[in-house]
């Protein structure tokens, strides 16, 4: 444990106005503090703001209240969000599609060509990494069914 020096009635700052209200303080020490608070209303107070806080910290919670679900959140997850998705996997194909014909059947030389190629696969990669990473992190996150 570690060993505070003694504050005396002129020293007596937050760090032992919190650690009176703490309990962490040898009975000496709470004497000159009580004693340098009935000397200073500026220590009473501060000591009363602390005091409050204290009360307003230990009333938090992490619990939400309960979590009211509407119809419209059924539907957005069984019908707006799968179709969502459908129309983007869908679409992808298609201008991929006519993306890729347009790019084979172009003028452009093959170095060109080669060096698109390289510079798009090299980014579908690399966004692959970057979902796939996202994904196992999710899957191990402990706080992914907190609600909040």
């Amino acid at each position: 444990m570690e060993q505070h020096p003694s504050p005396d009635a002129g020293a007596i700052g937050p760090d032992e106005l919190m650690r009176y209200l703490d309990g962490e303080m040898t009975p000496e020490q709470r004497r000159l503090v009580e004693s340098a608070l009935e000397q200073s209303t500026e220590l009473q107070r501060d000591l009363a703001v602390f005091r409050a806080l204290k009360e307003d910290v230990q009333g938090l919670t992490f619990r939400s209240g309960p979590v009211q679900r509407s119809v419209w959140d059924d539907v957005n997850g069984s019908l707006n969000r799968p179709m969502g998705f459908a129309f983007l996997t869908v679409g992808l194909v298609i201008w991929l599609t006519y993306g890729t014909y347009l790019f084979a059947t172009s003028t452009a030389s093959p170095w060109e060509k080669l060096g698109t190629a390289a510079i798009a696969i090299g980014m579908l990669q690399l966004l692959a990494s970057v979902i796939w990473d996202r994904y196992r992190d999710w899957q191990t996150d402990p706080y992914r069914n907190v609600n909040r």
